[in-house]
């Protein structure tokens, strides 16, 4: 919590003037889409996801991964299956998953000095077999540089992740954050300055790049430990965020962003697959925690935009629809598939935006200074 006052004002860098939209909050569970019903029986959290079948996958394994047995998999996609119910790679599946299970994912790693096909293996928890059956071409004795198909297969996020583990099913308590009151931005984000900023705090949370540039209003600094202590509580994810920029000290001009000049703008680098290359390629990021980490943001109902470059927002809405997104919720809060320059959708397109996330908080309430744009 905030001891005390005021916040700050609203910046990023659009292409062009972006129509005003009210900070929204989570709005919980998604429901089952329309025409499919929800199976008896089932837990209330459960809900309808596309499984896309990856190679040596069985139905045993797709129904213990989503809680779900081999006959319901089949009952809910008969008409897909035929008379020899055959499932291949690259098939995709309905399934009325009864626990969260992230999806799937291809990505290529690059083997490392000391790295054996067990230890791969374990390291995304595949069976060894199966990583040598993606990679029929790579010898036994691999050197390092030598890059691996692997299918990720990540785990639902522990039961103490969001209970706390007493087994109850209530969301453990998020910490209380004690940030100095008084901090306010003045102005437009790209045309503003930031009075008595306050400092983001090192923790195990977050990665500070510099510590000269991650000053922000009171109101973000609160909120925005918030949303990460939320996203590391409901997804199990214990490496530090890394955040790149807020604003200087003082606010104002801060090259080479257009806004980030009242507290409000946060830069947070999109979080990337365990083992994958560095770079901009859509397939090293995980999409998956990302979603969960706008899902985290927005959930304080004290974000205004979130910026993300047009190309990328369809990765984040399938990854999304894979959670159990329902298309309502899709379209209130990732602009993509409708065009660029339209003004809908908490996550919004601004060009660069390939790896991090440009958050904007709104003003403090009360901040009759704090202006946007």
């Amino acid at each position: 919590m905030v001891v005390g006052a005021p916040s700050s004002a609203h910046a990023a860098h659009p292409a062009g003037p972006v129509a005003a939209a009210p900070p929204l909050a989570w709005a919980g569970p998604a429901a089952a889409e329309e025409g499919e019903s929800e199976e008896s029986g089932s837990a209330s959290a459960s809900a309808w996801v596309t499984h896309e079948v990856v190679p040596k996958e069985t139905y045993d394994s797709i129904g213990e991964r989503y809680g779900v047995t081999k006959d319901e998999i089949i009952r809910w996609n008969k008409k897909k299956l035929g008379a020899k119910k055959w499932i291949y790679a690259g098939m995709k599946l309905r399934i009325h998953a009864r626990k969260p299970a992230p999806p799937r994912e291809k990505i290529v790693y690059v083997v490392e000095k000391g790295d054996t096909w067990t230890k791969i293996a374990k390291r995304f928890d595949v069976p060894v077999k199966h990583l040598q059956a993606w990679n029929p071409k790579v010898p036994k004795g691999f050197r390092a540089g030598t890059k691996l198909k692997v299918y990720t297969n990540p785990k639902p996020p522990p039961p103490g992740a969001s209970s706390g583990g007493s087994g109850t099913g209530a969301e453990a308590p998020l910490p209380e954050f004690h940030v100095r009151s008084g901090g306010i931005g003045v102005g437009k984000p790209n045309r503003g300055r930031l009075l008595k900023g306050v400092q983001l705090p090192a923790s195990d949370m977050v990665r500070i790049l510099d510590e000269d540039k991650v000053w922000g209003t009171s109101h973000t600094i609160e909120h925005l430990q918030e949303a990460i202590a939320r996203f590391r509580r409901d997804t199990g994810y214990d490496e530090p965020l890394t955040v790149s920029s807020i604003s200087l000290k003082d606010g104002g001009r801060f090259r080479p962003h257009s806004s980030h000049q009242t507290g409000r703008d946060v830069d947070i680098r999109l979080p990337r697959k365990p083992g994958a290359a560095k770079g901009e390629a859509p397939s090293s990021i995980d999409w998956t925690l990302t979603w969960k980490l706008v899902k985290a943001l927005v959930a304080t109902g004290e974000v205004q935009y979130i910026f993300v470059s047009w190309s990328r927002q369809k990765y984040l809405r399938r990854a999304a629809q894979s959670d159990g997104a329902t298309k309502a919720e899709l379209d209130q809060l990732i602009q993509y598939p409708r065009k660029p320059d339209t003004n809908k959708g908490v996550v919004r397109h601004s060009p660069g935006h390939t790896v991090h996330l440009h958050v904007r908080f709104t003003c403090t309430p009360g901040n009759s200074r704090c202006e946007s744009y």
